[in-house]
C-alpha cells in the first residue's frame, strides 16, 4: 500500500448530505412545522459524519494537496475526495516540484483516478493540489441521503426510548392508555438484533467505500 499524506487547503463549508427539510419529507414531518429542526439538524450533523467515517472517505468538496510514496513503480494514484473534474486539477508534479502537462495524463472524474502516460510510472514523490467531492448538501448522491435517513429514523427512534422507556400503560380513574414496548419499535424498525450501522445502510455505502491502494 502507498504511503499518502493529505492536507486539506481549503475546508469544506458543509459535511451534511442532506437539509433539515429532505429529513422532514423522509421522516413524514411537515416541512412548515420547525418544532424538530435543531434535533433533526443535529441527527443529520450525527449521521452524515457516520456515513462519512464508515465509507472512509470525506464526500464535501474540498481544496487538497496529496502526497504520495512508495508506489513501487504505479502509473496510476486515486485522490481521496472525488468525484474531480478535470478543471478542478491544479497541479500534477512527479516527482514534486515538477509539474506535468495536462496531456501528460488523464483523469477519470467520476472516480478520481489520475493515471500517467508520458512516463513508464510516476516518479516519486508524486504531489496532487486539486479540488473534489460533492458541493453538500445539494449534490450528495441520493443513496447518501437515503443512507442518513434511515440513521436519521433510529436516531429519533433512540430519543423517543427515553421519553416512554420502561411506561406500558397510563391510566386514570377508567381511562387507560397501553404503549408499545420501545425496544420492540426499534427492532422492527431496524431488525431484530441490528446495531446502527444496520445492514440495509451498509449495503447502500458499499458502493462508497474508499478502499486505500
Amino acid at each position: 500500500m502507498a504511503d499518502r499524506i493529505i492536507k486539506v487547503l481549503t475546508p469544506a463549508a458543509s459535511y451534511a448530505l442532506m437539509t433539515v427539510d429532505e429529513a422532514k419529507l423522509m421522516m413524514g414531518i411537515s416541512v412548515g412545522d420547525p418544532t424538530d429542526d435543531q434535533q433533526l439538524q443535529l441527527f443529520i450533523d450525527i449521521n452524515s459524519a457516520t456515513v462519512m467515517r464508515l465509507c472512509n472517505r470525506i464526500f464535501a468538496y474540498e481544496e487538497c494537496r496529496e502526497e504520495w510514496r512508495e508506489l513501487n513503480g504505479g502509473h496510476r494514484i486515486f485522490p481521496s475526495h472525488w468525484p474531480i473534474k478535470t478543471a478542478d486539477i491544479e497541479s500534477v508534479e512527479s516527482p514534486m516540484g515538477t509539474v506535468l502537462a495536462p496531456g501528460d495524463y488523464e483523469l477519470e472524474e467520476e472516480s478520481g483516478k489520475i493515471e500517467i502516460f508520458s512516463q513508464s510510472a510516476f516518479n516519486e514523490p508524486v504531489a496532487v493540489t486539486y479540488w473534489g467531492g460533492y458541493n453538500l448538501p445539494d449534490e450528495a448522491p441520493l443513496p447518501l441521503k437515503q443512507a442518513v435517513a434511515l440513521l436519521n429514523v433510529q436516531s429519533k427512534l433512540l430519543a423517543t426510548l427515553g421519553q416512554i422507556g420502561g411506561i406500558r400503560m397510563l391510566s386514570h380513574k377508567t381511562a387507560r392508555v397501553m404503549f408499545h414496548d420501545p425496544m420492540k419499535v426499534l427492532e422492527a424498525a431496524m431488525g431484530q438484533g441490528k446495531t446502527p450501522t444496520s445492514q440495509s445502510v451498509m449495503n447502500i455505502l458499499s458502493h462508497y467505500i474508499h478502499y486505500e491502494v
